[in-house]
C-alpha cells in the first residue's frame, strides 16, 4: 500500500514539472517571437519627423522666459487723505499724459483753496487801494509844487522891477530887501518840497514793493492749494497704458496709498529668466530676440541680477528694434540671448527630449538600404530652436527627431514610403 501512494505522489511530480517546462517553452517562443516581428518591423516615414543636419553659422544662445515692462513709469500715489468718487479707466487702457485715471474729493482742501482765493483777492484789493493812496499823495504833493513854484516867479519878477525902480526912488531899499528875501524863502521851500517828493516816491515804490512780496507770498499758498485740488482729478502724467489700479471707487485712501501704475509703451524693457548654468554665459551687451507670440525684436543686454532667484537669474533686456503690435507692458515673452557665433558648425533642430551638453542615439536615415540606424550623437550647446552637434553624424544627413522612445531597444528600423 506504501509503494502505491508513493509511486502516485512521483508521477504528479513529474506531471507538474512538465507542465512548468511546457509553460516556459511557450513564453521562451513568443518573446522570441515578439523580437522577431520588432526586428522585422517596418514605419512608414509619413509617421516620422526628420531634420536634416545643417552646416554653416550658427548663433549659440541661452533661451529663457519673462516679462515686458515700461522703461518710463509712473507710480501715482495720494498727495492726501481723500475718497475714491469716480473711476474712468481701467487697466489695459492706453492713456496721455492729461488723461484723468479717477477723481478723488477732499472738502478740507476745497474748503482751505476757497479762503485762499478770498485772502488774495482782499490782497490784490489792498494793493490796489495803496497805489490809488499813493498816487493822490504825490499828486497833491506835486500840485504844492507847482504852487510854490509859481510864487517864487512872482517874488522874482517883483524884485528884479524893484530893483530897476530903487534908483528913481519908487521903491525902497528896503522893500526890495524884503523882496530879495521873499525870493531866497521861496526858493528853498521849492528844493525841500522837491527834495520831500522823491523821498515820498522812494517810500511809496518801498511800501509798494512789500505788499508785493505779502501778495505773492498769498498767490503761492493760493497755488498750493489750487495744486492740491487738482490733483484730485488723478492724470496719468505720461503717455502710455495703464498697468494698475490700486482702488475702488467708494474706497477711502490715505497720504502716500498707491492708486494707480502707468507705463510707456514706446521704450519697453524685457525680464528673461534663464536657468541659472546658462547665466554664466551671458554679458552686458549682447544680443538678444524676443519672441512676442506675434512678432519678433531685437534687444540689447542691460543688466544680469546677481541674485539667484528659484534656480533662476534675472536679465534685464532693452528692446532696440520695431515693437510688434502686441508688444505692450506686462506681456509674457520668450526670448534669447546669442552668447557665442560659431563660423562653421553643424547643428539640428533640437528634439524635444534632448538637452544641451548630453549624449544620445537618434535614429539616423540610411538612403542606400531605406533604413533608420541608432546613432550615437554627441550635442553641445544650445542655439535657439536648434541644437549644436559635436560629433555622430555629418551635414545633410537625416535625422528622426519625433519621439522613439518604443523603438529604443532595435539598432535598425526599416522604412516605407
Amino acid at each position: 500500500m506504501d509503494i502505491k501512494d508513493s509511486l502516485a505522489k512521483n508521477n504528479k511530480k513529474n506531471s507538474h514539472f512538465k507542465k512548468v517546462a511546457i509553460g516556459l517553452s511557450g513564453c521562451i517562443a513568443l518573446t522570441m517571437l515578439a523580437f522577431t516581428e520588432l526586428d522585422d518591423k517596418k514605419l512608414d516615414t509619413q509617421s516620422l519627423v526628420f531634420a536634416e543636419v545643417q552646416s554653416g553659422k550658427l548663433n549659440l544662445a541661452v533661451s529663457g522666459y519673462g516679462v515686458l515692462r515700461s522703461k518710463q513709469s509712473r507710480f501715482i500715489t495720494a498727495s492726501h487723505r481723500s475718497q475714491v468718487e469716480d473711476i474712468f479707466y481701467l487697466p489695459g487702457s492706453r492713456v496721455r499724459s492729461d488723461t484723468i485715471i479717477m477723481r478723488l474729493s477732499n472738502t478740507e482742501l476745497v474748503q482751505s483753496l476757497n479762503r485762499s482765493r478770498l485772502a488774495l483777492a482782499r490782497q490784490k484789493a489792498s494793493f490796489e487801494a495803496l497805489k490809488l493812496s499813493q498816487h493822490n499823495a504825490l499828486l497833491t504833493q506835486q500840485g504844492q509844487i507847482t504852487l510854490l513854484k509859481s510864487e517864487l516867479a512872482n517874488a522874482q519878477i517883483r524884485e528884479e522891477a524893484e530893483a530897476k525902480l530903487i534908483a528913481t526912488g519908487i521903491v525902497s531899499a528896503l522893500d526890495h530887501k524884503r523882496s530879495q528875501l521873499e525870493v531866497r524863502q521861496l526858493t528853498e521851500r521849492v528844493s525841500l518840497a522837491e527834495l520831500q517828493f522823491k523821498q515820498t516816491e522812494a517810500l511809496h515804490a518801498q511800501r509798494l514793493q512789500i505788499e508785493q512780496e505779502l501778495m505773492r507770498e498769498v498767490e503761492l499758498s493760493f497755488k498750493a492749494a489750487q495744486a492740491d485740488v487738482d490733483k484730485l482729478q488723478v492724470r496719468a502724467g505720461i503717455d502710455g497704458m495703464l498697468q494698475e489700479v490700486n482702488v475702488e471707487q467708494g474706497q477711502s485712501v490715505q497720504l502716500g496709498s498707491a492708486l494707480a501704475l502707468v507705463g510707456s509703451e514706446s521704450s519697453l524693457l524685457a525680464d528673461l529668466q534663464v536657468p541659472e548654468k546658462q547665466a554664466s554665459r551671458v554679458q552686458e551687451g549682447q544680443t538678444g530676440i524676443i519672441n512676442t507670440f506675434s512678432g519678433e525684436v531685437e534687444a540689447r543686454v542691460n543688466r544680469i541680477d546677481p541674485v539667484v532667484r528659484d534656480g533662476r537669474i534675472a536679465i534685464e533686456l532693452e528692446l532696440t528694434g520695431p515693437l510688434p503690435d502686441n508688444a505692450r507692458p506686462s506681456l509674457t515673452i520668450e526670448g534669447q540671448i546669442i552668447t557665442d557665433i560659431k563660423s562653421n558648425a553643424l547643428s539640428l533642430k533640437r528634439p524635444s527630449y534632448i538637452s544641451a551638453q548630453s549624449n544620445s542615439s537618434l535614429f539616423v536615415l540610411d538612403l542606400n538600404t531605406s533604413q533608420l540606424i541608432k546613432t550615437p550623437i554627441e550635442f553641445g550647446t544650445l542655439a535657439g530652436s536648434a541644437i549644436e552637434i559635436r560629433s555622430g553624424v555629418q551635414a545633410g544627413e537625416q535625422v528622426v527627431i519625433s519621439d522613439m522612445s518604443d523603438f529604443k531597444h532595435l539598432e535598425k528600423i526599416t522604412i516605407t514610403q
